[in-house]
Formats: C-alpha cells, sequence, structure tokens
C-alpha cells in the first residue's frame, strides 16, 4: 500500500517548492580552501531534536576547536534540553535551540530570526543540507563564508562546499569531511564523539554514583566493577525484557564480583529484577559524567548510548535493527554487537570476555 493522498500531496508540494527555491538562490560555489586566518567568529547549525545527532556534531566541534583555537562557536540545534552536551568545548559560547512551537506563532519566528541575524559570522557551516530548516537557518544566518556539502537540492547559497562523503561513512564522522575546506583530512582529527568533561565533572559524576548506590543500601568499594545496563530504545531497535533477563542472569554467572545498575526513563521506570540498584538522571551531562565513572555501559542503539560513548566509559552497543557501520561506537574500548544469530547467553559472553581485555579506566578502577 503507497502513502495516503494527504502525505503524497504534501511531498508534492515541498518538492516542487524546493524546485523553485532552488532556481531562486542556488549559486555556483566554491571548492578551494577558505582563508583560515580569517575565521574568528563560527555558526554551526544542526536543527535536530534527537540526543543522538546532537552527539554526532562533536568530532566536527573538537575538530573546529583544534583548528581554530582563538576562535569562537556558536551552536543552533533543535530542543533545548541537550544543549549541556555541547557546553564543554572551550571555543563554543552560546548553544541556541530552535523550539517546533516557533512553527506554529509567526510572530515568534520572526523575532527568532531577527534575533540571529543581528549576529554576523565570518563561517556559517551547516552540517546537513538534506535538512530544510538547516538550509532555511543557514540561508538566513549572516556570514562572510558559508560551508556545506555539494549536495544536489540544496537552494541555501553557499560560498564553498565539500563533496559528499562516499561509501559506509558513520554518521558522526561525516561532517569531518568539511573540514577540507581549510586545507584538512577528516584524519588529523580525533574519529571519537565527544563530550568534553572536565576533570572536575569526571570528579562530582564518581562522587554522585557513590551517594546513589550508598543510599540503595551499597557497600562501596565490595564489588570488583560497575557496569550500567539501559534497557530503552526506539520503535524496532528496543530488545525486549525477556532477553534482557537471560543476559542479566549469564552476566551474573560470568562476572560474579560486578555491580549492575538498571538506568531508567520516563518510558521505563520499573527494574528489571528486584536485585539490581537503579538510577535516573534528566540531566543529560551529569548523567554523562556519571557514567564516565562506570567500568562498562550496555546498551541498545538508542542516544544514551552515544552519550556514554561521548563520556569515555566503555561502551558496548547491541545492535537489533539498525546499522553498527552508521550508527555504532566509536571508541577506542566501544563495541557494537549485532543480535541477529546470537542467543543473551553467547553477548554476554562476548561482553565478558571484552571487558577481561580492557585497561583499568580513569576513577573508576581506584574503587
Amino acid at each position: 500500500m503507497g502513502l495516503p493522498l494527504h502525505s503524497r500531496m504534501r511531498q508534492k508540494i515541498k518538492n516542487g517548492l524546493n524546485t523553485l527555491l532552488v532556481s531562486l538562490f542556488q549559486k555556483e560555489a566554491r571548492h578551494e580552501p577558505i582563508p583560515a586566518d580569517e575565521i574568528k567568529r563560527i555558526l554551526v547549525i544542526r536543527i535536530n531534536y534527537r540526543i543522538g545527532n546532537i552527539l554526532f556534531t562533536t568530532p566536527l566541534l573538537r575538530a573546529l576547536e583544534q583548528r581554530f583555537p582563538e576562535a569562537s562557536m556558536d551552536i543552533l540545534i533543535g530542543a533545548a534540553y541537550p544543549a549541556s552536551l555541547l557546553k564543554g568545548f572551550s571555543t563554543v559560547r552560546n548553544v541556541f535551540d530552535f523550539p517546533r512551537k516557533l512553527l506554529k506563532n509567526p510572530y515568534a519566528a520572526y523575532q527568532y530570526i531577527q534575533h540571529l541575524r543581528a549576529n554576523h559570522y565570518d563561517l556559517v557551516i551547516n552540517l546537513n543540507t538534506g535538512s530544510a530548516s538547516d538550509r532555511g537557518a543557514a540561508f538566513l544566518a549572516r556570514g562572510t563564508y558559508k560551508l556545506g556539502f555539494d549536495a544536489e537540492g540544496n537552494w541555501s547559497p553557499s560560498t564553498h562546499v565539500v563533496p559528499v562523503p562516499t561509501g559506509i561513512v558513520h554518521e558522526a564522522l561525516k561532517p569531518l569531511y568539511l573540514m577540507h575546506a581549510f586545507g584538512n583530512h577528516p584524519t588529523d582529527f580525533p574519529q571519537k564523539m565527544d563530550i568534553a568533561l572536565s576533570e572536575s565533572e569526571k570528579k562530582q559524576g564518581l562522587e554522585e554514583l557513590k551517594k546513589r548506590l550508598l543510599a540503595q543500601g551499597y557497600t562501596w568499594g565490595s564489588k570488583e566493577k560497575i557496569i550500567g545496563m539501559f534497557r530503552d530504545a526506539r520503535f524496532e531497535k528496543k530488545i525486549d525484557n525477556a532477553w534482557w533477563e537471560a543476559w542479566y542472569a549469564q552476566m551474573k554467572h560470568l562476572n560474579p564480583n560486578t555491580l549492575f545498575i538498571d538506568i531508567l526513563s520516563p518510558d521505563v521506570t520499573e527494574k528489571l529484577s528486584e536485585e539490581l540498584y537503579t538510577l535516573m538522571e534528566s540531566n543529560l551531562r551529569q548523567l554523562g559524567a556519571i557514567l564516565s565513572q562506570m567500568d562498562a555501559f550496555v546498551c541498545g542503539d538508542t542516544g544514551p548510548m552515544h552519550l556514554a560513548s561521548a563520556s569515555g566509559v566503555p561502551t558496548i552497543a547491541l545492535f537489533k535493527a539498525s546499522a553498527p557501520a552508521l550508527y555504532g561506537t566509536l571508541g577506542i574500548h566501544d563495541r557494537s554487537l549485532t543480535l541477529s544469530g546470537s542467543t543473551p547467553e553467547m553477548i554476554a559472553l562476548q561482553i565478558t570476555e571484552h571487558l577481561a581485555s580492557l585497561p583499568a579506566v580513569g576513577e573508576a578502577s581506584a574503587r
């Protein structure tokens, strides 16, 4: 069965409008390097409302920080709640959000646009030329240079473009290809996500983890390792509780001197087993600091998986429906495992063998 009539009509209108905008505004962009010595103020645009997609910007933010250490960066994202994840970079000054409600309030949208245009940037970067909202923001922002990918149908004028990377490229590493515009190669920079936690934040994360566990009756230091687990995920990526129960039983058997923490969320409010310790934290940066002090983190393909990896904890991601090559973990001690063809017991054995190969990491090893 095809799309309903209203969806087909909406798609036709969208395609027609995009064709019109291309004919009105698209201009020939240059491929030569942007003069790096002119870049003092940067605006990075990624209007998205999911944690994972916002964290996918962090490899590029780290690269820009290294390439332009004296510049200041503003970032335009979708929702406000993940903004704190981007504020650890020394060059980031402001993280602006674009609430969906603005689309229903023309006057508020007009005021927002005026505020956006009040700033002039030396460089405006559009990370996703396939997004209509990102195109619109890049079009409206005032910048001497505007950089994006050389994507077909992109009507938002760019002064400079780079080719869209070919082949299988992880979604978090694609933005790094934009560094070609400054004479760099993507591999010149770290190939991982990173929320740039400070040593002070990590220490506070350890204290918070200790406080939460002590409140539940845990004797601090009585277990060799602490492993966090997160069972929630979106739609077909979610792994059912029966699988988790079988996996947890085998993990306990293989790792008898390990404390397991069931990390809860608004959608998963009950722990898997009565014997499990739990943790819930809505502040994403504080959650990242707490996770950084665990010995490992296990979950499906979901935003907290990317947050854990970006926080530095060895992260094991379990893939049920999506592709690890595009969305998997990137940390040096991370692993992405595909569930197809494997039982919970087999996955538990793979994780146990991987954990045994890891060096002691960070403050967690001091227990």
